[in-house]
């Protein structure tokens, strides 16, 4: 069966989805890029009904005998999505509404008491507990010249693995209309869809866009405008907030400045900066643009993962940046190892281990605890989990992932 697979922050992800209309909309269209798309259709029939003044009271009543209630409030229409039947849920099997069924109907275990895939988690078999999981991307290097026009195709896959490195299930190469496309900066929203920035490596000035992803199918959808810059890391917060850092080109092993922005979820443009990010009075620069994340800690705080300026030897020493993104400032900084290029990262529970995707020579897979510089108590999670020949990687995860 399918993998269930939830994205949101925690408890209050759902409080998000209600306060952000943007993001849930952008859920809908990762739902269309599956197939799903009755929102076209309904807006055509009721404006059709709303010229038949005298029969639009008995339209309107029969339409709400669909498994969707949608309501209008100006030029929005808000989309209830329906939930598992309770006199079913709990029977350890797939009924109509429910995303997963683990035999009971207690909720914190990853299937809730509606039969809906809590933040987070991996549900894989009915009737079984599910387990907490997390989705990577891992795309091919042009190698040199860097900063030029790709000499090789956009080549991604995705993988979906569970925090305790029992599971891993891969997609089918990444396209976009039919077309390979290469992916970085993933996240996760409080509809539990997983989202990232895509662009075209044999077109650098159009830079990336934000895309929905069906982690099943590899397909990629657009919903916002190319954007001019290369967006290498995102997340969003439990609030709703997308937040990414940027450069200006794609696949440049040099030392480069990190930008930090934040991005409209809806429309996919930005709504501040970027805006260069600040370690003191100096800038804040790494050695590969790909060794760049966000991901924000159960607590809200938001980290970049970095590097050293380079170039190596010595091979630069791995940092993770403590960000207060309204002045665009690093507030504190953990050091590592000097043998992990940190391009993706996850925070795991209630505490500072991470979860994070190295790019140099085979691209593992570590646990990490940034409470235990400068070794961080390194960890094999993943060994080359998906085998290509990566210069670029991310992974995408709930905030609060559980230990497992």
């Amino acid at each position: 069966m399918p993998l269930a697979l939830s994205g949101c922050g925690d408890s209050s992800g759902a409080e998000a989805e209600a306060e952000t209309g943007s993001e849930s909309e952008a859920a809908d269209e990762a739902e269309s890029s599956s197939g799903t798309d009755s929102s076209g259709e309904a807006g055509s029939t009721e404006s059709t009904e709303s010229s038949e003044a005298t029969e639009s009271s008995e339209d309107t009543d029969s339409s709400e005998s669909s498994d969707t209630t949608e309501t209008e409030t100006g030029e929005d229409t808000e989309t209830t999505d329906t939930t598992g039947d309770p006199e079913t849920c709990g029977n350890s099997q797939l009924e109509r509404g429910e995303a997963c069924d683990d035999g009971n109907t207690e909720s914190g275990d990853g299937c809730s008491s509606s039969c809906q895939t809590e933040c987070g988690y991996l549900c894989l078999e009915l009737g079984e507990a599910c387990i907490s999981g997390f989705n990577a991307v891992q795309c091919a290097s042009p190698g040199p010249p860097f900063g030029q026009p790709s000499p090789i195709a956009n080549t991604c896959q995705l993988a979906t693995l569970s925090v305790d490195g029992s599971h891993i299930a891969l997609s089918p190469e990444l396209t976009l209309d039919g077309a390979p496309q290469h992916l970085d900066a993933m996240y996760t929203g409080p509809s539990n869809g997983v989202f990232g920035f895509a662009g075209d490596t044999q077109d650098i000035d159009a830079g990336s866009r934000l895309v929905a992803v069906d982690t099943e199918t590899g397909a990629l959808s657009p919903l916002g405008p190319s954007l001019g810059v290369w967006v290498m890391g995102a997340a969003m917060s439990d609030q709703g907030e997308l937040w990414v850092t940027t450069f200006d080109t794609y696949e440049l092993n040099a030392t480069s400045e990190v930008h930090i922005a934040q991005v409209d979820p809806s429309s996919g443009e930005f709504l501040s900066g970027p805006t260069l990010l600040f370690e003191g009075d100096e800038p804040v620069a790494v050695w590969s643009i790909h060794v760049s994340d966000v991901a924000f800690r159960f607590d809200g705080a938001m980290f970049v993962s970095a590097n050293d300026a380079g170039p190596p030897p010595p091979e630069p020493v791995s940092r993770y940046l403590e960000v207060d993104r309204e002045t665009a400032t690093v507030v504190s900084v953990v050091e590592g190892p000097a043998d992990i290029y940190a391009a993706g990262i996850v925070f795991v529970g209630e505490a500072d281990e991470i979860i994070a995707m190295d790019i140099r020579g085979d691209d593992d897979i570590f646990s990490l605890d940034l409470a235990q510089p400068p070794t961080l108590a390194q960890a094999l999670l993943y060994a080359d989990p998906i085998e290509t020949n990566s210069g670029t990687a991310d992974l995408a995860g709930c905030a609060k992932l559980n230990p497992q």
